[in-house]
């Protein structure tokens, strides 16, 4: 999802630019929300598990687009083995295909443990525009908003705020908690979490929401829930994409780890405070967007096989995951209040 979001400042400059190209974004059903209220973009939602699977899938996605319309320029923006077959579909019935350079070189450079090198890569999203400018389309990254919510969803979301009889009073602040990613190298240790919630939430004027899903991850968040309940509110399993896009607005701040749900805080302009593990910023995938961030992690000076992944891993060369470890529950609190502007009372 991380990848597939970081497109769409991307997109949505591009067309603010050129009034006159129209963008059709191939892209997984679930994502395509993501696409469906930027003006003259058109999601196009590809179930690459079942419907197009394989090669004969991608020669049915090729047929489905043709019947669409027909293009100018493909830009490949994800270089996967699915998205070659599909490019080369293109090339043979002459279309101009761009391939965006995902720089799987210099990031192993980046993350293999000898002779690191540790000069930062461009952002992702600088990728992707520069793809669209080798493909002739001239444009900066546009000021956010990014992720715009409709007018709709809002009421939605207000409607289910108000069925669970929460509304900000008081100065309260409201942290959004997203502590879940695809890889273990980036999982910040869950049992940390109930000493941040019982620092952060000791004056009883802060609510935690809980972002995530599946039942995995609904179960720890059960567990908190119950532990603090008149503090945490469960998000996950509650609403659905766009919903929760419209309550992280509402947000004051995101703790989250190197994951989806950060790019998502980060694009939609909520201040990021992010726990980093065996990833780094430095390859290319850091928060991007309006608000401010924060990144916390142990230095390079002192862990010098970080970055070991760019998107995670399931290992660790030292065996003790040292760079998530030696992470305290303290220092992630305060830097939590220090994002709020408020003093962290219990240490």
């Amino acid at each position: 999802m991380g990848d597939v979001v970081l497109l769409v400042p991307v997109v949505r400059s591009l067309v603010q630019t050129h009034p006159d190209v129209e963008v059709t974004v191939v892209t997984r059903p679930k994502f395509a929300s993501f696409f469906t209220d930027i003006e003259r973009v058109i999601p196009f939602p590809a179930d690459v598990d079942h419907t197009y699977n394989g090669v004969l899938g991608m020669r049915d996605l090729f047929k489905a687009l043709l019947k669409r319309s027909s293009y100018d320029v493909v830009i490949d923006a994800h270089d996967h083995i699915r998205t070659m077959v599909l490019r080369t579909l293109f090339r043979v019935f002459a279309t101009k295909v761009i391939v965006f350079d995902k720089g799987r070189r210099e990031k192993k450079m980046r993350t293999r443990l000898k002779d690191k090198v540790t000069t930062p890569l461009p952002h992702t999203v600088e990728r992707y525009r520069l793809a669209f400018e080798k493909a002739g389309f001239n444009f900066e990254i546009q000021s956010p908003p990014y992720l715009p919510v409709s007018e709709t969803i809002r009421q939605e979301t207000s409607q289910w705020l108000d069925s669970k009889a929460l509304k900000k009073e008081g100065g309260e602040k409201w942290i959004g908690i997203a502590p879940f990613a695809m890889h273990i190298s980036k999982i910040w240790p869950l049992e940390n979490y109930v000493d941040v919630i019982a620092k952060l939430t000791d004056d009883g004027n802060i609510k935690v929401f809980l972002f995530g899903g599946g039942a995995k991850e609904i179960n720890v968040f059960s567990s908190w829930v119950e532990k603090f309940p008149s503090q945490c509110v469960m998000v996950a399993g509650e609403l659905k994409l766009k919903h929760e896009l419209a309550l992280m607005q509402k947000l004051d701040a995101m703790l989250c780890v190197d994951s989806s749900n950060m790019h998502l805080a980060a694009l939609v302009g909520v201040p990021v405070v992010s726990v980093w593990g065996g990833t780094h910023t430095d390859v290319g995938f850091g928060p991007f967007g309006g608000g401010p961030k924060k990144i916390i992690e142990i230095s390079r000076d002192e862990l010098p096989c970080r970055p070991c992944s760019v998107y995670g891993r399931e290992n660790c060369f030292r065996g003790d995951f040292a760079c998530l470890n030696r992470i305290t529950s303290s220092t992630v609190a305060n830097e939590v209040m220090d994002t709020l502007n408020q003093p962290l009372k219990n240490i």
